[in-house]
């Protein structure tokens, strides 16, 4: 009944701002440390130290989902501004987010292993929902004074933007078109690149109709000639194509050993609250639920210019 203070929920659970701002503050939530992706993602995932333990423990990561807003319901994109700061939320500050509600709490949309919600926020007095956009006042763990909005999912917090595998590769069909299976016998490429890490990104496989392609991208060096000595050791379907300038294999491993390095050790503490980080463009995107001032002072210590600071929770005005 509206006025209740006890911890059932209200007659009208998600508009019934008075009920939720006499709400008694919950201890801070933490956010869970198994974290993978099933998404088709090309780049590299940050997970080291516990997060890694945590992705052994809990089973293969075929068994994992990824929270999305249902399909009728298309995201939004949201860019990160470049000062990021803005992005930062204090104790009281006015704030939305979308995900589905379970258990009196907002499901963050990163990947999970269960029908659990281990990622979110605490959102007193709602009853469970598939879909939810809330308004708020941030505090520790909680929302305060929440309003339902109309449902708006953005992809704040989400996996990010791509690069995303292609679906066709970007090569034409050789003259007797390509082969049909799948042939996963691609070490010796593997080998040849990584022994040539400056001159190679990280090689991909793609697949048209039942072939499956490996392709190779060649960020310097001559086109040419890296696709003569790749042909001559990898004899079923290749694409070489040129990239100039791009990402290569040597650039992602010195990225990993500095800012990934410092990255995964926050993300090995649950209470900062970020459950995902994987490679884009030569930096690492972030996926947090939110991005405080001492977090975000953390990130700025490791350097901003490496990061894409992406918080699910974000300010929504005055």
């Amino acid at each position: 009944m509206p006025g209740d203070d006890g911890p059932g929920p209200s007659d009208d659970p998600l508009t019934a701002a008075g009920d939720l701002g006499r709400a008694t503050q919950p201890p801070p939530l933490e956010s869970d440390v198994s974290r993978s992706v099933t998404r088709e993602w090309r780049g590299w995932l940050v997970l080291v130290g516990a997060a890694v333990a945590a992705i052994l423990a809990a089973g293969p990561p075929g068994f994992a989902t990824h929270r999305t807003p249902p399909s009728e319901s298309a995201s939004v994109p949201v860019i990160v501004p470049a000062g990021r700061a803005e992005l930062i939320v204090r104790d009281g500050d006015l704030v939305e987010a979308s995900g589905s509600v379970e258990d009196a709490r907002l499901c963050a949309p990163g990947p999970v292993f269960s029908d659990t919600c281990p990622n979110g926020i605490f959102v007193p007095h709602l009853w469970p929902t598939d879909a939810a956009t809330l308004r708020g006042r941030w505090h520790q763990g909680w929302l305060s004074n929440i309003q339902r909005m109309p449902y708006a999912p953005t992809s704040a917090g989400e996996m990010g933007p791509g690069p995303y595998l292609p679906d066709t590769p970007p090569c034409p069909a050789p003259a007797g078109g390509w082969r049909d299976g799948e042939d996963f016998f691609d070490d010796q490429v593997r080998e040849y690149l990584y022994a040539h890490a400056e001159q190679f990104a990280e090689p991909f496989a793609t697949h048209l109709g039942n072939a499956r392609i490996l392709v190779v991208e060649v960020v310097s060096g001559d086109l040419d000639q890296a696709r003569a000595a790749l042909t001559a050791i990898y004899t079923d379907n290749l694409c070489v194509v040129a990239t100039p300038g791009g990402h290569s294999i040597a650039a992602e491993s010195r990225l990993q050993a500095t800012t990934g390095e410092a990255v995964g050790a926050l993300m090995n503490d649950p209470a900062l609250g970020i459950y995902l980080v994987a490679s884009e463009d030569g930096k690492l995107r972030v996926n947090m639920i939110q991005l405080t001032p001492p977090l975000y002072d953390k990130f700025a210590a490791i350097g901003l210019d490496q990061l894409i600071l992406d918080p699910w929770i974000r300010p929504a005005g005055p």
